[in-house]
């Protein structure tokens, strides 16, 4: 037996000893103590408005890398694009799991990050786009309306990672052109990230009762761990033991792990700013075995490297990849466990139902 299976073979136990109720704690008798409003104003002050402003300053950097990219295409202005690129993507996968709220008013995910792509409709929007013959359609207020498959991060991968980027990027002499769409899907990222700082700034609420909120919080913290555990790591593994790389996250460009890191990362912090609500009580045992499988999580993660694709590759790489989805699971159930119990919240609809 690996040390590593060692670790987590107390993850099982614990969980089923929490599901009979062995270990459930006395939380809810302190539920009317728990000041929501209080939670919620924390959790957005240090946790939604830095990273949602880390997305709208990243995506302004992107515009402009993008804005400098045409007519020449240069080597080092493509490597700038692409650096942006990362950057802001590295920016989303950090407020990904926020679905509530602003983020569900605007439609938010699905403009940014069409994925699961099961029917190649990136492509095929992205085709269409280039067919249309109206320059006006690239222009912020008509390029916020086209398609939801080409607004966002899938469209614009393909763009600047294709094999033949340098070449086909110059491509192009009518009014749509593939640089003309990569500067309107980065200008149109950027106008979404600014959108959301906004609305999160000025009424996060927006109207809701306070407990609602933190529910929607917590359902966004469950709701992150599965889609990272189910999609992210669930798609390219398949369902048939064959390994299909290429439905991997972001595999053009080979990021689909650091995906996975970035999202441990602001879980975790997520975690905490529920965790350590005044008036919420989970167990110290319970709290520094969540907290060191986070961290032990998204070290595995990153040592994995960036690439689903190369990790699949290697003799053991298809096991190592069941093994992190199981582990997800499993911290999985303690958070929702825990979580539930301490702040007296019933887990809801899971945004992702029907994806």
């Amino acid at each position: 037996m690996t040390p590593h299976r060692i670790l987590f073979r107390p993850v099982a136990v614990l969980t089923a000893l929490l599901l009979t109720g062995v270990l459930a704690s006395s939380a809810r008798a302190a539920a009317d103590a728990i000041d929501y409003g209080a939670v919620n104003a924390a959790i957005v002050k240090d946790h939604l408005l830095p990273r949602y402003h880390a997305f709208t300053e990243k995506t302004a950097a992107l515009a402009d890398a993008a804005g400098k990219l045409c007519p020449g295409v240069a080597p080092a202005a493509l490597d700038a694009a692409r650096d942006a690129f990362h950057g802001a993507l590295d920016a989303w996968q950090e407020v990904e799991h926020l679905r509530q709220g602003p983020a569900a008013a605007a439609d938010t995910h699905i403009r940014v990050k069409f994925w699961p792509d099961r029917k190649s409709l990136v492509d095929k929007h992205l085709a269409r786009l280039m067919a249309n013959k109206n320059g006006d359609i690239l222009k912020a207020d008509s390029f916020a309306h086209v398609s939801i498959a080409v607004q966002g991060f899938p469209a614009l991968e393909r763009l600047l990672f294709a094999k033949d980027a340098p070449a086909s990027l110059k491509t192009g002499d009518g009014s749509v052109t593939p640089c003309g769409v990569v500067r309107a899907i980065a200008v149109n990222l950027h106008a979404i990230a600014a959108d959301l700082e906004a609305r999160w700034t000025k009424d996060p609420a927006a109207g809701r009762p306070a407990k609602r909120v933190t529910t929607d919080l917590f359902n966004d913290l469950a709701t992150g761990l599965g889609a990272v555990a189910e999609l992210k790591l669930g798609a390219p593994l398949g369902s048939d033991g064959k390994a299909r790389p290429r439905r991997a996250e972001n595999w053009m460009s080979g990021r689909a792990l650091r995906n996975v890191a970035h999202n441990l990362t602001a879980l975790q912090d997520l975690y905490d700013g529920l965790a350590t609500a005044k008036g919420a009580h989970i167990g110290k045992g319970e709290d520094d075995l969540i907290r060191h499988q986070f961290a032990y999580l998204i070290k595995t993660t990153r040592d994995l490297g960036p690439s689903v694709t190369a990790v699949l590759e290697t003799e053991k790489g298809p096991l190592r990849l069941k093994v992190l989805k199981s582990d997800i699971q499993d911290l999985h159930e303690l958070v929702v466990i825990n979580v539930s119990e301490a702040l007296d919240l019933v887990l809801g609809f899971n945004s992702l139902d029907g994806d």
